[in-house]
């Protein structure tokens, strides 16, 4: 009988380590009337370590960002525009560990330079892909990794979302 561990065994210390490290490590917050991005992200992510989870409120959100650990939450503003704008500024006044990416339709389309005074890390047409919305979070999911919570990042290599 071979009692030595397969390769992709880790000791029960590793495994203890690794629960931790997932406790912490910044997870993907959804918050939309109709499910498009959340089932879509949670494909994205599948075989990732970001926890990928859809909020039904923006109360719940909250509860959840001012929990720990740090979050990226995605904002249909169709679910509730002011309701999701004052959220933006609460979080800010809070100092909450978030980035907020509000997702906009033609009909909110005129809310985008609300959202960035209001402190939204980015404001993305409602026309982008999933692949390219899971590239956007991944990369604020590693500025929240590397301890980058209040800096909002002005660049974006998407041609269909708008930085903010």
């Amino acid at each position: 009988v071979n009692k030595t561990r397969p390769p992709h065994s880790t000791s029960p210390f590793d495994r203890f380590a690794e629960f931790l490290t997932g406790m912490f490590a910044p997870r993907l917050l959804i918050y939309e009337k109709r499910p498009r991005w959340g089932p879509e992200l949670k494909r994205q992510f599948l075989r990732s370590d970001t926890p990928v989870r859809s909020v039904r409120t923006l109360s719940e959100a909250g509860e959840l960002i001012a929990a720990g650990p740090p979050s990226v939450l995605i904002m249909d503003l169709r679910a509730g525009a002011g309701e999701c704008l004052r959220f933006i500024s609460r979080s800010r006044e809070r100092g909450w560990p978030v980035r907020t990416l509000s997702s906009s339709s033609p009909a909110t389309r005129d809310l985008e330079w609300v959202a960035r005074e209001l402190g939204a890390d980015h404001f993305v047409e409602e026309n982008i892909g999933g692949e390219q919305m899971a590239r956007l979070c991944r990369r604020y999911l590693k500025q929240l990794t590397a301890g980058d919570v209040a800096t909002a990042d002005s660049t974006s290599p998407y041609s269909l979302s708008t930085p903010v």
